[in-house]
């Protein structure tokens, strides 16, 4: 089985974070540096919509939009989207073949791998 218990762990604690993040937090640039920088909220939506879209090739269902609901409820869509992913990921094998959008080989492991990648970048810059 797919050990999921660390992307839980730490899609949890983002979602979490962006809970307690004021609106003007939640509204500043991921990146002062960065000129047209997404807000902090608009990376967290798009990291939610990148979850959806996981769960939606492990599942082998069409892409979900996941919509904009304004900035305080960013992190209850990383939440679920997040929970939606490892409930599809759950009874999958390590070694489980998946086809995923980008028609590159991948496994259940790799996809785990890949969202906690982008759980740790967005915990990273926020």
């Amino acid at each position: 089985m797919v050990d999921l218990a660390p992307f839980v762990k730490e899609s949890g604690a983002v979602a979490d974070r962006l809970r307690h993040l004021s609106e003007a937090r939640l509204k500043a640039p991921l990146t002062a540096r960065q000129e047209g920088a997404p807000s902090r909220a608009g990376a967290a939506l798009a990291l939610a919509q990148c979850l959806a879209d996981l769960a939606a090739a492990v599942e082998g269902e069409p892409r979900r939009e996941v919509p904009d609901l304004g900035v305080f409820v960013v992190g209850d869509q990383i939440a679920v989207t997040s929970g939606d992913l490892a409930a599809a990921l759950e009874p999958l094998a390590e070694e489980h073949p998946l086809g995923l959008d980008d028609g590159e080989p991948a496994t259940a492991g790799d996809v785990v791998r890949r969202a906690r990648e982008m759980v740790r970048e967005l915990a990273a810059a926020i």
